[in-house]
Protein backbone atom coordinates (compact mmCIF):
# COMPACT_ATOMS: atom_id res chain seq x y z
CA UNK A 1 0.00 0.00 0.00
CA UNK A 2 2.82 2.38 0.90
CA UNK A 3 4.52 1.72 -2.43
CA UNK A 4 1.41 2.67 -4.35
CA UNK A 5 1.06 5.93 -2.44
CA UNK A 6 4.71 6.71 -3.05
CA UNK A 7 4.37 5.98 -6.78
CA UNK A 8 1.25 8.15 -7.01
CA UNK A 9 3.02 11.04 -5.28
CA UNK A 10 6.06 10.64 -7.52
CA UNK A 11 3.85 10.61 -10.62
CA UNK A 12 1.95 13.71 -9.49
CA UNK A 13 5.25 15.45 -8.81
CA UNK A 14 6.72 14.55 -12.23
CA UNK A 15 3.61 15.23 -14.31
CA UNK A 16 3.90 19.06 -14.40
CA UNK A 17 7.61 18.79 -15.16
CA UNK A 18 6.89 16.46 -18.08
CA UNK A 19 4.19 18.80 -19.40
CA UNK A 20 6.56 21.78 -19.25
CA UNK A 21 9.25 19.79 -21.03
CA UNK A 22 6.80 18.72 -23.74
CA UNK A 23 5.71 22.33 -24.28
CA UNK A 24 9.34 23.51 -24.44
CA UNK A 25 9.99 20.88 -27.11
CA UNK A 26 6.91 22.12 -29.00
CA UNK A 27 5.09 18.84 -28.48
CA UNK A 28 1.98 20.49 -27.06
CA UNK A 29 -0.18 20.06 -30.16
CA UNK A 30 0.64 16.37 -30.70
CA UNK A 31 0.10 15.79 -26.98
CA UNK A 32 -3.30 17.50 -27.15
CA UNK A 33 -4.19 15.42 -30.22
CA UNK A 34 -3.27 12.20 -28.39
CA UNK A 35 -5.32 13.21 -25.35
CA UNK A 36 -8.37 14.03 -27.50
CA UNK A 37 -7.99 10.90 -29.62
CA UNK A 38 -7.88 8.70 -26.54
CA UNK A 39 -10.82 10.37 -24.79
CA UNK A 40 -13.24 12.48 -26.82
CA UNK A 41 -12.72 10.89 -30.26
CA UNK A 42 -12.00 7.35 -29.09
CA UNK A 43 -14.69 5.83 -31.30
CA UNK A 44 -13.46 7.65 -34.38
CA UNK A 45 -9.86 6.68 -33.61
CA UNK A 46 -10.87 3.02 -33.33
CA UNK A 47 -12.81 3.22 -36.61
CA UNK A 48 -10.02 5.01 -38.53
CA UNK A 49 -6.68 3.89 -37.08
CA UNK A 50 -4.64 4.57 -40.23
CA UNK A 51 -5.95 8.12 -40.53
CA UNK A 52 -5.53 8.79 -36.81
CA UNK A 53 -1.94 7.53 -36.91
CA UNK A 54 -1.27 9.54 -40.08
CA UNK A 55 -2.46 12.74 -38.42
CA UNK A 56 -0.26 12.04 -35.39
CA UNK A 57 2.78 11.33 -37.57
CA UNK A 58 2.14 14.52 -39.55
CA UNK A 59 1.98 16.59 -36.34
CA UNK A 60 5.19 15.04 -35.02
CA UNK A 61 6.80 15.57 -38.44
CA UNK A 62 5.91 19.27 -38.32
CA UNK A 63 7.44 19.50 -34.85
CA UNK A 64 10.65 17.91 -36.10
CA UNK A 65 10.65 20.25 -39.10
CA UNK A 66 10.36 23.22 -36.75
CA UNK A 67 13.35 21.87 -34.78
CA UNK A 68 15.38 21.62 -37.99
CA UNK A 69 14.44 25.15 -39.09
CA UNK A 70 15.30 26.56 -35.66
CA UNK A 71 18.63 24.73 -35.67
CA UNK A 72 19.45 26.00 -39.16
CA UNK A 73 18.63 29.57 -38.12
CA UNK A 74 20.89 29.30 -35.08
CA UNK A 75 23.76 27.96 -37.20
CA UNK A 76 23.19 30.70 -39.80
CA UNK A 77 23.20 33.40 -37.10
CA UNK A 78 26.35 31.94 -35.52
CA UNK A 79 28.18 31.89 -38.87
CA UNK A 80 26.99 35.43 -39.67
CA UNK A 81 28.22 36.70 -36.31
CA UNK A 82 31.57 34.98 -36.83
CA UNK A 83 31.97 36.60 -40.25
CA UNK A 84 31.08 40.04 -38.86
CA UNK A 85 33.63 39.62 -36.06
CA UNK A 86 36.29 38.53 -38.51
CA UNK A 87 35.58 41.53 -40.77
CA UNK A 88 35.79 43.88 -37.78
CA UNK A 89 39.11 42.31 -36.71
CA UNK A 90 40.52 42.71 -40.23
CA UNK A 91 39.40 46.35 -40.33
CA UNK A 92 41.02 46.98 -36.96
CA UNK A 93 44.27 45.31 -38.09
CA UNK A 94 44.22 47.51 -41.20
CA UNK A 95 43.78 50.61 -39.06
CA UNK A 96 46.69 49.54 -36.84
CA UNK A 97 48.95 49.09 -39.88
CA UNK A 98 47.91 52.49 -41.22
CA UNK A 99 48.54 54.16 -37.86
CA UNK A 100 52.00 52.57 -37.59
CA UNK A 101 52.83 53.63 -41.14
CA UNK A 102 51.85 57.21 -40.26
CA UNK A 103 53.77 57.12 -36.98
CA UNK A 104 50.65 57.39 -34.83
CA UNK A 105 50.02 55.60 -31.55
CA UNK A 106 46.25 56.00 -31.38
CA UNK A 107 43.90 53.83 -33.42
CA UNK A 108 40.25 54.68 -34.05
CA UNK A 109 37.70 52.00 -33.12
CA UNK A 110 34.76 53.88 -34.60
CA UNK A 111 32.35 51.80 -36.72
CA UNK A 112 34.08 48.48 -36.09
CA UNK A 113 30.86 46.78 -34.97
CA UNK A 114 27.50 47.81 -36.25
Amino acid sequence: MMTRIFMLCAWLFLLPILFRLALKLRLGLPMLYIALALTVFHGWTQANPALADGILFALVGLVILSWVVTGARKVYDFIGQHLEDRAAAELFAYRIRQARANGQYAVSTDNLWR
